[in-house]
């Protein structure tokens, strides 16, 4: 897929779904990480549903945010996954 299909998709999924934009959000993330082979962005959507999994809501909002800036970040490795994990850890803790 390229990168500007997923980007068109996430678009549309954004305006087609607004009642569960939160989840519309998160599958237009994961589709421009996939995209793009981010693996931060993965790792970031990896702590995402596992957060949704254990019922968590509270964090959401925030893990996505930071799921958005691993994508923006442009990097694509281990290390910088890494870090980004250890965010989530951090923000999952409080």
């Amino acid at each position: 897929m390229r990168i500007e299909s997923a980007h068109i998709d996430a678009e549309h999924a954004l305006r087609c779904h607004p009642a569960s934009s939160r989840a519309a959000e998160i599958d237009a993330i994961r589709a421009i990480a996939t995209a793009q082979d981010s693996l931060p962005a993965l790792s970031v959507l990896a702590a995402v549903d596992a957060a949704l999994a254990r019922g968590e809501r509270r964090s959401i909002a925030e893990l996505t945010a930071l799921a958005r800036e691993a994508v923006r970040c442009g990097r694509r490795d281990a290390a910088t996954a890494q870090s980004f994990a250890a965010a989530c850890a951090v923000r999952l803790a409080d």
